[in-house]
């Protein structure tokens, strides 16, 4: 063996050929990456659900007071106006109708204010807010059917309430005075922001 050939494989021996690479560790930080991506999407939408529960929290807490308003107008015009409504006949003016209407939704919400905004069938705004714009509508219904339309109530047309009557007697009574059922009414009040989604839908009933 000549010393030149002795001296090429010490060498070969020194300084092995490299290994070949295998894409490891391209793809640990493709994993990385990806994993980064969906954690920073995750977040985005954390902070949009978030925002919008807020924002509707903050509509819903301001349409308690304008549903309480409408509700208020209603009892006043039905028991404590000068002029109140006349019960058994329906006046589309102060909103009011002496049976339950039609074609109301499953969810009691009467068709003169379901729909989108703005509903089609009851236009007249109530009362409208000057800062936010918010607008208030509202219906009252005597809780009977059509059978009472333009009648007095009665037993077997309306949903009615015993008088209450003392049990207390006098001595000379002979024939208690009859005193007349009372009627159930239905508000339902709608509020709605214009140029948005937000619509609140509200009922409570008076005696």
């Amino acid at each position: 063996m000549t010393p030149f050939t002795a001296r090429s494989r010490r060498r070969h021996a020194a300084f092995p050929a490299p290994a070949k690479q295998r894409g490891v560790a391209l793809f640990v930080a493709l994993v990385a990456m990806l994993v980064l991506t969906l954690a920073g999407l995750a977040l985005v939408r954390s902070v949009d659900t978030g925002g919008q529960v807020a924002g509707n929290v903050a509509f819903r807490t301001a349409s308690i007071v304008a549903a309480n308003y409408a509700i208020e107008e209603a009892v006043y015009n039905l028991y404590k106006a000068p002029t109140p409504i006349i019960v058994n006949n329906d006046d589309t003016a102060k909103h009011y109708y002496s049976t339950l209407q039609a074609n109301e939704l499953t969810d009691g919400t009467p068709e003169a204010l379901s729909g989108p905004y703005p509903p089609t069938k009851y236009s007249m705004s109530v009362w409208t807010d000057p800062t936010t714009n918010v607008e208030v509508r509202y219906v009252i219904e005597r809780v009977c059917t059509a059978d009472a339309k333009d009648k007095a109530p009665t037993i077997g047309t309306c949903d009615l309430l015993p008088p209450k009557v003392s049990p207390a007697g006098t001595d000379n009574e002979t024939k208690r005075i009859p005193l007349p059922v009372i009627p159930h009414y239905r508000v339902t009040t709608r509020v709605d922001v214009p140029n948005t989604n937000a619509t609140t839908i509200a009922q409570t009933f008076l005696r």
